[in-house]
């Protein structure tokens, strides 16, 4: 399925944050958390790090306590290896987004003496390293022996689990990676039987994918709005206060399809604005 069209296209996004019910039992499962639906916030997915390196993530989930981040990788990228037989790219990329998340969780001028929890879940199509299909790293202190749990990386192999696994929690991964989906139409799982036909009903096709954009416009109601934002209030709005409002109506316009998923790339291509006018309105 997502073999085809790689896991971090509109499929993956709009899966786990359309079937909330899935996404809860990947979370939970994976990382031996409780979180409830009620818990889930959805993040923006672009963000600067401490080095202005952007970052985009793929599913960003973020509450008083925890900030969590999803992402899913097709292929490798660098075939360099650690001696450890790891891959360089995907341990300093992990490290990385890790760092950033958790640097992000404290505010100016809070203690931390809050215990913040942040997690990254990455999500391979490929074999990584290692026995486990899921394995977990944390903070480790070799002196006292600690394993500090605010912060943690788990890596998932797609490819290392089961074609026909007994676990719920590896059929609902492995989901994510099959082309032929017959067999979980009638899993004893609801939740994955309900998040199989919602992945049977997609089209892989680059059209499709524009169309499903679209009809995210659409379905916040954003189209008359831009087009009286864009052609009315600031190219004929020469009354006072028309073309300050339009201008207002036409960041909020960006900002909510931001919100909604669609990149930076996305929005200024669909509203034919310059991309450098998009991240300036993203900034505010």
């Amino acid at each position: 399925m997502l073999e085809e069209i790689g896991l971090t296209d509109h499929c993956f996004k709009e899966l786990l944050k359309t079937r909330k019910d899935y996404l809860l039992l990947l979370i939970n499962g994976i990382c031996n958390l409780d979180i409830k639906e009620n818990d889930l916030i959805f993040g923006d997915t672009e963000e600067r790090s401490p080095v202005f390196k952007t970052l985009k993530y793929d599913i960003k989930i973020v509450s008083e306590d925890l900030r969590l981040d999803i992402e899913a990788q097709k292929n490798v990228v660098n075939w360099n290896k650690n001696k450890y037989g790891e891959y360089r790219h995907d341990i300093n990329r992990s490290i990385h987004y890790i760092s950033v998340l958790h640097s992000k969780s404290y505010q100016i001028g809070e203690s931390y003496n809050n215990d913040k929890k942040s997690i990254v879940i990455f999500i391979y199509l490929y074999d990584i390293p290692g026995d486990d299909a899921i394995q977990k790293i944390n903070l480790h202190n070799n002196s006292t022996k600690v394993e500090y749990d605010n912060i943690s990386i788990y890596s998932v192999s797609l490819a290392k689990i089961p074609n026909y696994s007994k676990l719920e929690l590896e059929r609902a991964l492995k989901l994510l990676s099959e082309k032929d989906l017959t067999t979980y139409e009638n899993d004893e799982s609801k939740v994955i039987r309900e998040a199989c036909k919602m992945l049977e009903g997609y089209s892989k096709s680059e059209i499709a994918a524009m169309e499903r954009a679209n009809k995210l416009i659409e379905d916040i109601e954003l189209s008359s709005r831009l087009v009286y934002a864009k052609e009315e209030g600031i190219k004929e709005g020469k009354e006072e206060g028309k073309e300050e409002g339009a201008q207002i109506q036409l960041e909020n316009s960006i900002k909510t399809m931001h919100k909604n998923g669609l990149s930076i790339e996305d929005i200024s291509k669909y509203l034919n604005l310059d991309i450098n006018y998009v991240k300036e309105v993203l900034s505010k």
